[in-house]
């Protein structure tokens, strides 16, 4: 590949004429800083990455097979435009992490309440069963028969009642038994 006519800016720094960076300063850096501001940076932005643009150039440049086959100021855009998005990048996934972590204790923090709720639940259940144990062994039986989906006619044969309606009021007078030695609990 043949060398643009800007390689002689290369070999000004490979030399170490660094004055040279003045004219590469005054004729890049305000694209570069056009370019930032308006894709979400500000001016210190612009500098730091047209900063760490000169530092990667002069690495290129103390490369002695390097050869510029292009506009300086062109390469000079796509090492700051890299940079910053990459930066950008960066940026946003530190937000993602924020947020994640914001996220985590929010959830943390409502879980305080959700486990206060089980616990809750669970004392009501050890209150219920503790009271289910107070109830005469065919009020149990009744139940659990009911409970596991036996129709009233099959419960009524098990259990040796006289038919549906005998179990349905049967089973009305052990909830309400059930229920009047829960609430004396509480």
């Amino acid at each position: 590949m043949q060398a643009h006519t800007d390689q002689h800016i290369i070999e000004a720094m490979r030399a170490g004429n660094f004055s040279i960076l003045n004219k590469v300063y005054k004729d890049h850096a305000p694209t570069i800083r056009s370019w930032i501001i308006k894709n979400n940076g500000h001016e210190e932005d612009a500098q730091d990455i047209f900063q760490e643009a000169i530092i990667a150039l002069h690495q290129k440049a103390n490369d002695h097979s390097f050869v510029l086959t292009c506009p300086l100021g062109a390469l000079i855009f796509r090492i700051c435009r890299n940079k910053w998005l990459n930066q950008l990048r960066k940026k946003n996934k530190e937000a993602e992490v924020r947020n994640w972590e914001e996220e985590r204790y929010k959830d943390e923090s409502s879980l305080v309440p959700m486990l206060e709720a089980i616990e809750e639940e669970q004392i009501r259940q050890r209150k219920l069963d503790a009271c289910f144990q107070q109830l005469s062994e065919l009020c149990q039986q009744l139940l659990h028969l009911l409970i596991s989906g036996v129709s009233s006619g099959e419960a009524a044969v098990q259990l040796g009642m006289n038919d549906a309606n005998t179990v349905y009021r049967r089973k009305n007078a052990c909830v309400g038994r059930w229920r009047t030695l829960y609430q004396a609990q509480n």
